[in-house]
């Protein structure tokens, strides 16, 4: 991840995998906390993966697979994911609780009533997932 002088767009470098007419399909390496560990060969815990994230095309057609780009989202909207996908459930996990033992003495019951109702969180944002990507603006930018 690079971050620009002014601080107000997230990076990623990738590779054009797919150009289509109306989208190019950018492969970019997820790097996890563990990347600049010295030890990281020998822990296991790192990962390799990479993920393809499919991006409106919006250049003026001199993208073409193999092509070095930067996948470009601005700062606001990462935040705003970060809250829609870790913080709200947290919230709700911590709020179900610290009250659901008020209304129930089993402790099973107050844990898998809050992992249930973090669950059905999940659920709604599956079944809104078109609308919430609408919301969030990828973009491209060749390296060069």
């Amino acid at each position: 991840m690079k971050q620009n002088s002014t601080q107000t767009e997230i990076r990623h470098a990738g590779r054009v995998v797919s150009v289509s007419g109306s989208q190019v399909r950018v492969e970019i390496a997820v790097q996890s906390a563990c990347a600049g560990c010295h030890a990281r060969a020998v822990c296991g815990a790192s990962s390799g993966e990479s993920r393809i994230i499919p991006v409106r095309r919006t250049d003026d057609g001199t993208l073409a697979v193999g092509d070095e780009v930067y996948v470009v989202i601005r700062q606001a909207q990462g935040f705003k994911a970060v809250l829609i996908a870790y913080l709200i459930p947290l919230f709700i996990l911590l709020l179900l609780l610290l009250t659901l033992p008020l209304l129930f003495d089993n402790e099973l019951v107050t844990g898998l009533g809050a992992l249930g109702f973090v669950a059905l969180y999940y659920l709604v944002l599956a079944q809104f997932r078109d609308r919430l990507n609408s919301g969030f603006t990828f973009t491209v930018e060749k390296i060069r």
